[in-house]
């Protein structure tokens, strides 16, 4: 992906806007995903019977943080995050544990081992390449629990099918590749295949019946500032190549995990609604590990 537009984090109108606050209040399905991350951590304390060290990706203004952090006081829970504001914001939350802290660097460059890699809500905003140094500082009986706001489901079954048979899957100016010389062709010409083209199509329009409802659900619960921050990510989505915000099939994911060594021990999918209203999934995965497939 290569737009080089900056998202809602970088924009001034939000430079003093807790959005992880205001998400919580105002959006679907985010608080139960917290509770549902929280207790996979608590589980894995009880298996390990050991503190952990828990590193949070893309931990925004720190909430999910604030709650192993205070959960978990004999472990060390790390707070990742490289925008300026929820920088400020987490280091304001954590201030009175401990047992927490901010890395305010790019996660690729965290180099100590942890028991607990945690992505929610920021896999859509990053260079998937990331799930390589997952893997690099997991330890070996630890998880991965990687959670995001994706686009409701919109792969077909034969796109599924193809997928599962894919070697690697890549995602370049916002289109999915699965083919290496499709990948070469592309960057040669600029043509995209027809295929990769129906695979946008569908996502854009999985994603647009997925906004309208946040944004009613926003405005049911009289909370204007997400609507707004809303109307701002979608449009930033709907953007093919938007390096910052392009969210994705979860099948896509569970895909990629595959691809890149995890295995998936546990899919939940919170909100109890039509599928076309489902956007936030929680897998947990072992780094390698007999398990639940995808593929």
């Amino acid at each position: 992906m290569s737009s080089t537009q900056t998202g809602i984090y970088q924009d001034e109108t939000f430079r003093d806007v807790d959005i992880g606050a205001i998400m919580r209040e105002g959006h679907p399905d985010i608080e139960e995903g917290d509770e549902h991350v929280v207790n996979v951590i608590r589980k894995l304390r009880r298996q390990l019977q050991r503190p952990l060290r828990v590193l949070d990706v893309g931990a925004g203004s720190g909430h999910l943080s604030w709650l192993l952090a205070r959960e978990f006081q004999d472990g060390m829970i790390v707070a990742n995050e490289i925008a300026e504001s929820p920088i400020t914001q987490a280091r304001s939350k954590l201030a009175a544990f401990s047992n927490a802290q901010v890395f305010g660097r790019p996660f690729s460059e965290w180099d100590k081992t942890v028991d607990a890699v945690i992505s929610w809500g920021t896999h859509h905003h990053l260079g998937h390449g990331y799930l390589d140094h997952v893997r690099r500082v997991l330890s070996p009986d630890g998880l991965l629990v990687i959670g995001d706001e994706m686009c409701p489901e919109y792969l077909t079954a034969s796109d599924q099918q193809r997928l599962r048979q894919a070697k690697a899957i890549e995602i370049v100016d916002g289109y999915i590749f699965d083919r290496a010389d499709d990948i070469e062709n592309y960057r040669r010409t600029g043509m995209v295949p027809e295929w990769n083209l129906a695979l946008e199509k569908a996502r854009r329009k999985a994603l647009w019946k997925w906004y309208k409802f946040v944004g009613d659900y926003a405005v049911a619960k009289d909370c204007w500032t997400v609507l707004i921050t809303e109307l701002q990510i979608a449009r930033d989505d709907l953007i093919t190549n938007f390096a910052e915000e392009h969210k994705t099939s979860p099948y896509l994911l569970q895909c990629e995990l595959e691809l890149n060594g995890f295995t998936i021990t546990e899919k939940a999918v919170i909100g109890k609604r039509a599928p076309e209203l489902q956007s936030f999934v929680v897998y947990t995965c072992n780094p390698g590990l007999a398990g639940l497939s995808a593929r």
